[in-house]
């Protein structure tokens, strides 16, 4: 018997026993540790997703007639500058709705009001004090992370976590080196059309309670680099739904991927280097999958957008976006772009990654991707 409607409440339950099996197959005290904690909090947010939840069905059921006109998805592989984009574009407050990070652990309307009177009351009554605790709790939380993807409770962020706590994202192997031993919920394209329409029946949920709080007459405005994996299934759910990709030369956006999503790993764990490569395949795969998609879908509805230019010129970039999809581009937004450009295209990334660490050289990842690379004007000497 179904008791809920998988808009309501969908988990992939059989990932949560495979992490369970895998920590004491390949016991060690910090991937027990991490597994003990994973289900601790996994537990805790269920708990409290599911009140959310709950109280939107007693006082927001306005929720289920939100229409989501032509929401707007940034995909890419991850680490080329999506973040960057969704930051700039999100400053369009007239035009879009966009997650905030503490959004995306309960993605409901009623979260979004209680967020929002928690705000107010910080700033009319206590003077700031809710606010400087987050502040510290962020440098906490985050802090490690400022130099890979600046994080914070109010930052925007994407919406991956919507997908994490259905257990149907490959982030929830961050803390463990187990990716290579679950072929499971990397693609959600590859998935049976059944399980697909349930995983995206929840998101449609959670967009629709989130707008009808954060701005339901709102354009909703989504980065998740790992949306690359769920392109066919994002269109299918929403038709006319508009994608801007970005691509940044696989040299640098592939080792710097696996980097990210092998952080947490003790590179002495005998699984670490199995699971290295499998992180590295799958970056592999991104450009591969978005350079097919894209040949799938309207040029309408897409957008390709090469790192280079976004960070040479991020203001002109933003609007070449405005421009191919025909949005308006209002005065107060021009001046807070201009303001928020200002001195961007100084940046250059500190961080350095070999391809070697991943098994890899310029040449042999060319070998694998040299149509792909060609066709996106990717020479084999980077650049």
């Amino acid at each position: 018997m179904q008791y809920f409607s998988a808009s309501f409440y969908h988990i992939r339950w059989r990932n949560l026993l495979r992490i369970v099996a895998c920590t004491y197959r390949y016991f060690t005290f910090r991937v027990w540790l991490y597994g003990w904690l994973f289900i601790t909090l996994f537990v805790l947010h269920h708990v409290l997703s599911l009140f959310f939840r709950l109280m939107d069905e007693v006082f927001h059921r306005g929720y289920k007639k939100v229409k989501l006109h032509k929401p707007v998805f940034i995909i890419a592989c991850p680490r080329s500058g999506t973040t960057f984009l969704h930051r700039l574009l999100a400053l369009d407050e007239e035009r879009f709705a966009y997650t905030k990070n503490a959004h995306t652990f309960f993605m409901t309307s009623s979260f979004v009001q209680f967020y929002e009177l928690a705000r107010w009351i910080d700033r009319r009554i206590l003077r700031g004090t809710i606010r400087n605790i987050i502040n510290k709790l962020d440098g906490m939380f985050w802090g490690g992370w400022d130099d890979i993807h600046p994080m914070g409770f109010n930052k925007a962020e994407e919406d991956e976590l919507v997908f994490a706590q259905q257990l149907c994202s490959p982030g929830i192997y961050l803390p463990f080196p187990f990716f290579h031993l679950n072929g499971a919920s990397r693609f959600l394209d590859d998935e049976p059309k059944e399980f697909r329409q349930k995983v995206m029946d929840f998101y449609e949920s959670c967009l629709q309670r989130f707008m009808y709080r954060a701005g339901k007459d709102k354009t909703y405005l989504a980065k998740n680099v790992m949306s690359t994996a769920r392109m066919r299934s994002l269109l299918e759910k929403f038709p006319d739904a508009q994608i801007i990709c970005i691509v940044r030369h696989p040299y640098q956006a592939v080792p710097s991927m696996v980097n990210m999503f092998t952080l947490m790993y003790d590179k002495n764990n005998k699984q670490a280097a199995a699971c290295t490569r499998e992180w590295t395949s799958y970056a592999i795969r991104f450009f591969r999958y978005h350079n097919t998609m894209r040949k799938q879908i309207a040029p309408s509805q897409f957008y390709l957008l090469r790192y280079d230019d976004l960070i040479r010129n991020p203001a002109d970039a933003v609007l070449s976006i405005y421009r191919h999809f025909g949005w308006s581009i209002s005065e107060p937004y021009q001046k807070r772009l201009a303001e928020a450009c200002s001195g961007a295209d100084k940046y250059r990334s500190a961080h350095q990654y070999s391809l070697r660490d991943m098994g890899y050289t310029e040449e042999s990842l060319y070998e694998e991707l040299s149509d792909v690379m060609s066709e996106l004007g990717f020479g084999m000497r980077g650049g």
